[in-house]
């Protein structure tokens, strides 16, 4: 079951490019070199974000401006693939698989299959960079990450309301990382989230404010790409398998709009060996950081903040 869920993570669709280029025209963006930080901007269903940023270590501040919680997930493909190898050859076996998933009621095992059957030999090598956690409509949340040169692509695999993948709706588009390197340097954080296979640590003071974490992959499990973190503020009588469930993409209501809970971020998908830091800020109350594909309950942490 983990080696399926782990493919939860992982679909991919063509932009829809012209809905992009309208939406540029009415919002811009630009990246800040002297600090390495640049803001991305998400809507219903979009990204604005500078075309090209230097490479290095780089804050993304990234606003929900749509009606929709999103988030922001980073792929690297190999080098000499392009946006439209990534669209071409992962969209048309994760579309099908989620089809017959949502329409045709095959087996999450059976999807698998037919998913490991389809899938381009190079799509083993894509490397996933991080992101955000998912935050709701309105809301801001930054992250910090070690950004390698080359062509990245961006994407938020949401579901609406009607069970429509937001990458599908055109939640996907490319940004190119420049050879030029910034001296810029992670922020201190005060709270560390070490994962390894399938455990999760926190380490650190958690209080109610605004704080940084850090969240290193010491381990990820054998056939995984590696380890995410979500943050949902939940209330005292939340089911957190029913929040297990709904963080399985291949569950039909899985990811999909409503919610059950308020999500306050986290940090996406980084390898192993790598560290990325994300923003949170915490209000009293009870608060589940999970991971979004194991489906272990061992890779989260029920907490309360008083």
């Amino acid at each position: 079951m983990k080696v399926i869920l782990k493919f939860t993570l992982l679909f991919a669709v063509s932009a829809a490019l012209i809905h992009q280029l309208s939406y540029a025209q009415s919002h811009s963006t630009e990246a800040d070199h002297s600090d390495h930080s640049i803001t991305i901007l998400a809507e219903d269903y979009a990204f604005q974000t500078p075309d090209e940023i230097p490479s290095g270590w780089t804050t993304i501040e990234f606003t929900n401006e749509g009606n929709e919680d999103h988030f922001l997930f980073i792929a690297k493909p190999p080098e000499g693939k392009t946006f439209d190898d990534y669209a071409s050859g992962v969209l048309n076996p994760f579309n099908d698989v989620w089809y017959a998933l949502r329409d045709d009621g095959i087996s999450q095992e059976d999807a698998f299959g037919k998913l490991v059957e389809s899938l381009p030999e190079w799509f083993w090598s894509v490397e996933f960079i991080g992101g955000t956690g998912i935050i709701p409509a309105g809301a801001t949340t930054q992250i910090t990450l070690n950004l390698k040169p080359g062509m990245h692509i961006l994407e938020c695999y949401m579901k609406t309301e009607d069970g429509e993948m937001h990458n599908v709706e055109g939640m996907m588009r490319d940004i190119n990382v420049a050879d030029s390197k910034s001296d810029a340097s992670p922020p201190d954080a005060e709270i560390a989230i070490i994962l390894s296979n399938f455990e999760m640590a926190i380490d650190g003071d958690l209080t109610p404010g605004k704080h940084t974490f850090s969240v290193h992959v010491a381990e990820h499990p054998e056939d995984g790409f590696g380890h995410n973190v979500h943050v949902a503020r939940v209330q005292p009588d939340t089911d957190v398998n029913e929040v297990l469930r709904y963080m399985n993409f291949m569950e039909i209501d899985g990811l999909q709009t409503p919610p059950p809970v308020q999500f306050i971020g986290g940090m996406h998908i980084i390898p192993q060996g790598e560290t990325g830091y994300f923003t949170a800020d915490l209000e009293p109350g009870r608060y589940l950081f999970v991971s979004e594909y194991t489906g272990h309950l061992g890779v989260m942490k029920d907490i309360a903040i008083e």
